[in-house]
């Protein structure tokens, strides 16, 4: 462990816990079919999590953006399990499915991880 991670992550934690606010980021499980029932079945697993929430902008460089997609930003210390894409992040009622996820890393260890997510 470097210094870098000594420091960083706990800030990125005390400033994401502070400007955040409550979320759920639900990690959806592998689904498996019952031949007998014919339904498809997949555990979902909730983690509470704080993060910071921003609108992104429809001119975003890449373009791969829609109206009403969101960036979310999570500190990585508190997560039992780093997001992936795919995963789901409830907002209030509303579900947002993980597009993309980046990590900005300290040292050798993430400290921030920035979803882009859509509803």
């Amino acid at each position: 462990m470097s210094r870098l991670d000594e420091t960083f992550r706990p800030l990125a934690t005390r400033l994401v816990a502070r400007a955040g606010t409550a979320l759920t980021l639900r990690r959806i499980g592998t689904p498996t079919y019952d031949p007998s029932t014919g339904s498809v079945s997949g555990a979902t697993v909730d983690h509470p999590v704080t993060g910071v929430i921003e609108d992104v902008e429809t001119a975003h460089p890449d373009g791969l953006v829609r109206r009403g997609d969101r960036m979310i930003t999570l500190a990585a210390e508190p997560l039992s399990a780093e997001p992936v894409p795919g995963d789901a992040v409830l907002i209030g009622d509303a579900v947002h499915r993980v597009l993309s996820v980046s990590t900005t890393w300290a040292g050798d260890r993430p400290a921030l991880f920035r979803l882009h997510v859509r509803r």
